[in-house]
């Protein structure tokens, strides 16, 4: 009955997955619009984001309530539950961005819309080994294989946090003024954010395989 309940919720997991990398993708699609100046395209890209997120999010409370039926050793159920709502801020963080893009569109200058656009991509990119990692894990795959996808992503981020750190000094030495420099500073904080809590999500499921001596 054990190992049904916990398969039940696995698939469950994996679900919430297929959704995260979904909102993920229909994210980048909405700030390329935007940046290339398709805003009404950008419109209905995010309003798929929002959808596919409030999704994600009933997917997690299933998810939590399948816990609650003592799936799982007791040790693991909170990691795990902690694990997916990692996760679900990812998607939380790609709506959150597209809301920053389409509901106070910034003015980006043209020469900056490349880097916005790059760095949107590296962090977008930073949760692919992450989803890999966790399906894997879920899938019950080789072991070393999930940690070094885990792992992967921090990796990742860092390259993002450079970026971030090279964009932010191109746009305080333009000659626009300050309140339009923090507005794309902020712009970008919201970029960056999704790659941040994709860390946040490989560490804790390095912290379960630890846990488990995996």
């Amino acid at each position: 009955m054990l190992h049904k309940k916990e398969k039940a919720i696995n698939e469950l997991i994996l679900k919430h997955l297929e959704h995260v990398d979904n909102c993920l993708k229909l994210a980048l699609k909405t700030v390329r619009e935007y940046l290339s100046d398709k805003i009404e395209e950008a419109k209905s890209l995010a309003l798929q984001v929002d959808r596919c997120e409030t999704e994600t999010d009933e997917i997690l409370r299933e998810i939590m309530s399948k816990l609650h039926s003592r799936a799982y050793l007791p040790s693991l159920r909170s990691d795990i539950f902690n694990l997916v709502q990692h996760l679900d801020s990812i998607a939380n963080a790609a709506e959150a961005c597209c809301d920053v893009f389409l509901d106070q569109r910034p003015k980006i200058p043209e020469e900056l819309k490349p880097k916005f656009l790059s760095i949107m991509e590296k962090s977008i990119s930073s949760c692919t080994p992450l989803i890999e990692s966790v399906g894997l894990f879920f899938g019950d795959d080789d072991t070393k294989t999930i940690r070094e996808k885990a792992r992967e992503v921090g990796i990742m981020e860092s390259e993002v946090d450079k970026a971030e750190w090279d964009i932010t000094r191109v746009i305080f030495k333009t000659n626009l003024d300050y309140a339009h420099k923090i507005h794309l500073k902020q712009c970008l904080e919201s970029i960056v954010t999704i790659s941040d809590r994709a860390e946040d999500a490989s560490d804790q499921l390095q912290l379960i395989i630890i846990k488990g001596g995996l």
